[in-house]
This record gives structure tokens, sequence and C-alpha cells, in this order.
């Protein structure tokens, strides 16, 4: 039997091959409860950066085929915006593209040094692990030890 797919990744079909059509890519789809509100939030991307109209025209685009596919029935708020400084990286894809790059990474908990977040160079990842190389040598994490990880690009290391 096919696994049902979530109203996030029903989305990242729809809006992925419209985003390729307006020389753009969809960096990550949250759709989820921010405070009282559900939330439906498309990220999009390009080498050079995002601007509004960007943001205007994948709303424009994708909006009308969300709406035609009637993936939920409870009402939410839609947005379309860029990933901006220190942007979540949570896929497999994501660490893929970001290695190399600066990151912050926030443990869920303290390690045995009582400390809780790192900052340094993605250096690999897998499915279950990634490592920073930080200013005190590589350290290795478990993906589901960490509360989140972020792009450290606000920030020279």
């Amino acid at each position: 039997m096919a696994e049902k797919k979530s109203i996030a990744e029903r989305v990242m079909e729809i809006a992925a091959p419209v985003a390729e059509e307006l020389g753009l890519s969809v960096w990550d789809v949250f759709y989820g409860k921010e405070g009282q509100n559900m939330i439906m939030r498309i990220t999009i991307d390009k080498p050079e950066g995002i601007g509004i109209q960007d943001c205007e025209k994948m709303s424009r685009a994708v909006d009308p085929l969300i709406d035609a596919e009637n993936l939920t029935s409870a009402p939410y708020s839609f947005e379309v915006s860029s990933p901006g400084l220190g942007r979540r990286i949570r896929t497999e894809d994501q660490f893929r593209q970001w290695t190399g790059k600066p990151v912050t990474v926030r443990l869920v908990r303290e390690d045995a040094d009582h400390v809780r977040e790192f900052r340094g160079i993605l250096t690999e990842s897998d499915r279950e692990r990634f490592s920073v190389a930080t200013e005190d040598g590589t350290r290795s994490f478990n993906k589901s030890d960490v509360a989140f990880v972020k792009a450290d690009d606000d920030n020279d290391i």
C-alpha cells in the first residue's frame, strides 16, 4: 500500500515545477500551526537572492493550483517567502546543499560539557547524522538530538 503524503509534501510536488518555470527553487514547505493559526508557507530561493516580486509571482502562480487540489478543509494563511538569513536546514537535500558552509547547531539537551549550541562549517551528512568542523575540532551529531540546524550566513566563521 502506498504511503499517504503529508500536506507539505503534496504542496512541494505542486510548487517545485512552478518555481522552476519562474527560475526559482523551493527551499522548504511548512504546513502547521503557528500560534492560533494554521500556516502554509512556501520558502523559495535562487542564487542571486529573492525579492518581493519573486514571492508575488510565485504566490499568484501556485495559489490557485494548491486551492484546486483541496488539500485541507481547515482555514489557513498562505505565504510565500525568502529563506532570509539563518534559514533552517532540515531535509537531506538541504544538508547536501549547505555542505561546506557555516551553520549553528542547537541541541535539544546540553552535551556532557554543558554546551548546547555549536557553530562551524557543515562538513558531511547522511540520513541519521551530520558533522560540523568547529574551532575545537569536528563534532558529529545525531539528527535526533538536535533542536535545529540553521545557516550561519549572517556571521563570519
